[in-house]
């Protein structure tokens, strides 16, 4: 068996994925695009990384899938890392602008302006350390959440800091984060978030954490505008600018 696997592109246009990638070896697997890259009928990018791996890294520029813009699974043993300078699409069906699945140790991304027909950004840690997403653009969705967050109780923290958000027409919220870990959960918001047909923010922190933090700028939801459930063993702290609950 190999060890690292590496992939740096260009643009590439595929009529399934643009790039689809697994890796089976002993070592980490990295993509890096520099400029657009289209998966025509399935993902823009497609990644899969075994349980004999270590890391997985995407570093990409302009991605767009039919499904999904980027589909990451980790099982390594290492950590889950992506990062978009450009926007990143995931167009149809249950498609999410970026699906992050960690089994590993830590969970990061780092998106620029996002927009997915299901979530726009979807992360799963199950991994052993913190799940971190820091959006600088903007998030948009058509059905469900612009960030979604979930934290196993195998991992630590839980953090989210995004400028504008929003989530879809049928179910969405802007940002829903869900904490299992057993450290804080965090959420700032800078821009704008709102959720179409739901709450602007939710809130879970578990019994096993520890604080609930919530900055946010102005939040709009068709239900709540900030929901935000603390039963972890810290503080619940809330400060918020305009703060809207149509329903709730």
């Amino acid at each position: 068996a190999g060890t690292d696997l590496t992939i740096n592109a260009a643009t590439t246009t595929g009529a399934d994925d643009g790039i689809q990638v697994n890796n089976y070896g002993s070592g980490a697997l990295s993509i890096t695009t520099t400029g657009t890259t289209t998966g025509e009928t399935d993902d823009g990018i497609a990644v899969y990384n075994s349980s004999a791996g270590t890391d997985l890294t995407v570093n990409a520029a302009t991605t767009t899938g039919n499904e999904n813009g980027i589909n990451a699974v980790n099982n390594g043993s290492g950590a889950l890392s992506i990062t978009t300078t450009g926007t990143t699409t995931g167009e149809t069906g249950e498609g999410d602008g970026i699906y992050a699945k960690n089994s590993g140790t830590s969970l990061t991304v780092n998106a620029a302006d996002v927009v997915g027909y299901y979530n726009g950004i979807y992360a799963d840690n199950d991994g052993e350390g913190a799940l971190n997403i820091t959006s600088t653009g903007k998030i948009i969705t058509a059905i469900e959440d612009g960030i979604s967050a979930n934290n196993s109780a195998s991992g630590t923290d839980l953090t989210i800091a995004a400028v504008d958000t929003y989530g879809g027409d049928s179910v969405g919220s802007g940002i829903d984060a869900k904490n299992y870990g057993s450290g804080a959960l965090s959420i700032t918001t800078t821009g704008t978030t709102t959720g179409t047909a739901d709450d602007g923010i939710v809130a879970n922190n578990s019994s096993d954490g520890t604080d609930l933090t919530i900055n946010a700028a102005t939040t709009t939801g068709a239900d709540d505008g900030i929901n935000a459930d603390n039963n972890g063993s810290g503080a619940l702290s809330i400060t918020a600018g305009t703060t809207t609950g149509t329903a709730g």
